[in-house]
């Protein structure tokens, strides 16, 4: 009989502990502000993990591609931080798999969402939450840029990206509104009419997602 070895949790300053943060997100594109499907791999995920190392002073593990409203939504593992971090930490990004077959929305705007999990030490984990929705660095922002636009299929100058900063995954609601406000007011410099806002997530869901977890690294 095989008996399956699990690894522990380590406790302790020192002990790992695995933060689901998010970068809510918007793409529109031309100079009419038109919305697209964007949720494609990235092509180098060495390249937004480094952005993101950046930005946030720690070891990132993002997602390999944005996902949309109901795909967060339906994601079975956005509550289980921990369990990302052991599985996905050695290859550096959390495979999501193709894009689900969604409603046609035209060219209304779409929302993205790209999940982060950062890699904190728990003697750091104090010090670490006050980097938490800080804005970008003018050096971490063109990196991150530089990543996800031929993903995204945008050209600078003429398309636009509209972002936040990385927010703790539970502060989603907060990161929405604040796209809403960005769309609102691209769309107003266009002189096109603004299409409306996101909808918020359901609190009773962004309640379950930790803090942060510990797991064995």
């Amino acid at each position: 009989m095989v008996q399956k070895i699990r690894k522990k949790v380590k406790k302790g300053p020192k002990a790992p502990h695995a933060v689901p943060l998010a970068i809510v997100m918007t793409a529109l594109y031309g100079f009419q502000r038109e919305g697209r499907d964007f949720r494609r791999p990235f092509e180098d995920p060495a390249k937004l993990r480094a952005a993101l190392r950046l930005q946030l002073e720690q070891e990132i593990i993002p997602a390999d591609r944005v996902l949309s409203y109901r795909e967060y939504l339906e994601w079975g593992l956005k509550d289980s931080p921990g369990r990302l971090a052991e599985m996905f930490s050695r290859p550096g990004s959390i495979p999501m798999g193709p894009a689900s077959d969604e409603e046609d929305l035209g060219s209304r705007p779409r929302l993205g969402i790209l999940p982060i999990i950062a890699v904190v030490k728990g003697l750091q984990l104090e010090t670490f939450g006050e980097k938490i929705g800080r804005e970008w660095s003018e050096v971490a922002q063109v990196a991150f840029q530089n990543s996800v636009y031929p993903a995204f299929n945008l050209i600078a100058g003429y398309d636009l990206l509209l972002y936040t900063p990385s927010h703790h995954a539970r502060d989603m609601n907060r990161s929405i509104a604040a796209i809403n406000q960005m769309t609102e007011e691209a769309f107003h410099q266009a002189g096109r009419p603004y299409p409306g806002p996101f909808d918020p997530l359901p609190e009773e869901i962004l309640s379950r997602i930790p803090l942060q977890e510990p797991f064995a690294s």
